[in-house]
């Protein structure tokens, strides 16, 4: 079901997670939550509310940029 390591795609790990913090820094700032677990103080509720977020995000972008890549990957096999 999953594919090798040798197979998958470079970066497919650190870059879903660079979008995955940068989309949760900027939703969270939109829904008006500023909560810092670092100068606030650990708030167990906030810090599993951002937490969830975080993964939820980081699984999406995951997903997509496997989708993308075996999609680019198709295409250059094609043209071959």
């Amino acid at each position: 079901m999953s594919e090798s390591t040798a197979r998958q795609p470079f970066g497919s790990t650190v870059v879903p997670i660079i979008i995955a913090v940068l989309l949760t820094e900027v939703l969270m700032y939109n829904l008006g939550s500023k909560y810092n677990p670092i100068s606030d103080g650990f708030n167990i509720p906030n810090f599993l509310i951002d937490l969830g977020v975080f993964v939820a995000i980081a699984m999406a972008a995951t997903w997509l940029y496997q989708r993308v890549f075996k999609l680019l990957r198709r295409d250059t096999a094609n043209k071959e």
